[in-house]
């Protein structure tokens, strides 16, 4: 039976590659921890991720992964399109944040949140100049079918859309303007100044503590965006990912504190009322863009997320977010169309509040 190491052994002759445990499977990929043994030396640990089919998580991940360096993600060791495969350094079995989250402890839960932060500042500060690179490697990996590095417009032209159309499904009114600050939000927060390189999906469990710091891991989405759109994965919560618990408020402010002050040397900007006022939008761009994502099953029997994990509702979290973009007043017209979509869920739902992660379960 095959141990699905070929690939990687096609890349890497003479070299022994002996699996040690599956990580993770899925619809577009499987991650295998695998010991390799080079001619002469002693055993090392490789992760081996290899992609179903080559096309844009491939091309994406090892284009990002090869300007980056050991340290500000994991090193890329090899990395082939037939089949598709990425083989990077083994970053060892730490916690991610997800773990802490979802653990007992909120003060290591906090400190986790902060650690999380730092490592997203260090990630933004070391790709910020590297955009021509990524570019090219993108290119060399691209096939027939072109690649952007920055998908933020098409991204929110895609949820204006949906948006539209359920609200339309819903008899939900739409303000004046509300589809129009969505998508100039694509000018405002795209590729322009504050950019970076960023992987996209900074789930609590896309990363790894690594001796006392945290790297971030999974580049699958990697693209060229403002940082505000990370950066806000602090107050939407975590938008992409089934660990989409809310956390206190306090937890949340000091991590973004944390943050400014690693980036600040790479984006002096961060310092300013401006950024702060960034990430306000590109939280209310996730509010709404990510309800169009769950709301067909929110409006089913909104099976979970992860069968394998506590996870909060679809509607827990689809009612949260749009309470938190109702309060906004950066993009007044999104906040009275999160208003009146969140009234017509909650006369279909009830009340659903979010709960706090497991680690801040006992804070008020």
């Amino acid at each position: 039976m095959s141990d699905g190491l070929d690939a990687a052994r096609a890349l890497l002759p003479g070299v022994d590659l002996r699996a040690v445990e599956q990580l993770r499977g899925g619809e577009r990929s499987s991650v295998t921890r695998v010991h390799a043994t080079w001619p002469g030396y002693e055993p090392t640990a490789v992760i081996v991720k290899q992609f179903w089919q080559a096309g844009e998580g491939w091309a994406r991940e090892a284009a990002a992964l090869s300007v980056l360096a050991s340290g500000e993600a994991s090193g890329l060791v090899v990395a082939g399109d037939s089949p598709p495969v990425v083989v990077t350094e083994d970053l060892g079995r730490g916690p991610s944040l997800a773990d802490a989250l979802l653990g007992d402890d909120p003060a290591a839960a906090g400190a986790a949140v902060r650690d999380w932060a730092q490592a997203l500042a260090r990630l933004h500060s070391a790709g910020r100049d590297r955009r021509a690179r990524f570019r090219a490697a993108l290119d060399e990996r691209q096939g027939e079918m072109p690649i952007d590095e920055c998908c933020v417009g098409v991204e929110l032209d895609d949820a204006a859309r949906l948006l539209d159309a359920r609200c339309a499904a819903l008899g939900v009114s739409i303000p004046t303007h509300a589809l129009d600050e969505l998508r100039s939000l694509g000018e405002r927060l795209g590729d322009g100044p504050g950019a970076s390189l960023s992987p996209v999906d900074t789930c609590p469990d896309n990363n790894v503590r690594v001796d006392d710091r945290v790297v971030l891991i999974d580049f699958e989405g990697a693209q060229w965006r403002h940082v505000a759109w990370d950066v806000a994965y602090l107050f939407v919560p975590w938008p992409t990912c089934w660990c989409s618990w809310r956390i206190p408020d306090g937890v949340a402010s000091e991590a973004f504190a944390a943050y400014r002050d690693a980036a600040i040397g790479a984006f002096p900007e961060v310092a300013e009322e401006s950024f702060a006022c960034d990430v306000e939008a590109a939280t209310v761009g996730w509010a709404l863009t990510s309800t169009t994502w769950f709301l067909d099953n929110a409006l089913g029997s909104d099976p979970v997320l992860n069968p394998d994990k506590p996870t909060p509702t679809r509607r827990a979290m689809i009612l949260h977010r749009l309470g938190v973009a109702a309060r906004t007043t950066e993009l007044p017209a999104l906040a009275e169309l999160a208003a009146n979509l969140a009234d017509e869920l909650q006369r279909r739902w009830g009340d659903v509040p979010l709960e706090l992660a497991q680690a801040f379960a006992g804070a008020t």
